[in-house]
């Protein structure tokens, strides 16, 4: 059941970062995860809908956790796309 604070923008889309119930979804090199993201559950991997970070490792150990930017800057906002998820800039 969705959060009983759900909120929604000026076009009446869901604000995700109010939405408790997220779908994840991962990309792996061997055993580490590179890629994690989340969305509303059912939301399209195209659609600018989703919150990715990258994964940074040596070996087996994380090393930094990297989000993707907008203007320059890194944000966890809900606006990417999982399937652009490898040509966005992180920091």
């Amino acid at each position: 059941m969705p959060s009983p604070d759900l909120k929604r923008d000026n076009f009446n889309n869901i604000i995700q970062q109010t939405y408790d119930e997220k779908s994840f979804r991962g990309d792996y090199a061997g055993a580490n995860l590179i890629y994690a993201g989340f969305a509303i559950e059912g939301s399209d991997p195209a659609e600018r809908v989703w919150q990715i970070k990258q994964l940074n490792y040596t070996g087996a150990n994380l090393t930094s956790v990297l989000w993707p930017e907008i203007d320059g800057k890194a944000t966890t906002d809900y606006s990417f796309a999982w399937d652009d998820r490898a040509s966005y800039t992180y920091s």
